[in-house]
């Protein structure tokens, strides 16, 4: 029995000391955010009668549209928090849409009613931050 233990415990010795960890570092993702504000008379109405606004984002190159990672949020309250898009909030479904150099912000009734109006913002931050990815096939 002495010697099973004694061998057991040499074992267990033998493969605490021979085993190693290995570190693994990850490389930060590079993320760009760009914060834009907007007021409601610089909405417009498309042809389906949904409320949009369009922001001019040069950062967003064909690299994003291709490979990268597009999110986009909005602050109602000064920037004191942000709700990711898409999102319905108070009766209003935000969703959005983007191609190189800018994105769409839409504002909509949730359930596509024909003439119910949705109220726009008075006053509303848009936080969009790009990010690289690497793409698998």
């Amino acid at each position: 029995m002495k010697k099973i233990l004694l061998a057991f415990l040499i074992g267990t010795a033998t493969l605490a000391v021979t085993s190693s960890c290995t570190k693994e570092y990850y490389d930060v993702v590079p993320s760009i955010t760009m914060v834009y504000e907007r007021t409601a008379n610089q909405w417009g109405v498309d042809e389906l009668d949904t409320d949009y606004v369009d922001l001019n984002v040069p950062e967003l190159r064909d690299y994003y549209v291709n490979q990268g990672i597009v999110n986009v949020a909005i602050s109602f309250d000064d920037e004191q928090t942000y709700f990711a898009v898409p999102t319905t909030l108070d009766g209003v479904a935000y969703s959005y849409d983007y191609t190189t150099g800018s994105v769409r912000l839409y504002a909509q009734d949730p359930i596509l009613d024909s003439g119910i109006a949705v109220p726009i913002p008075q006053h509303l931050f848009i936080k969009i931050s790009l990010t690289e990815a690497d793409f698998v096939q």
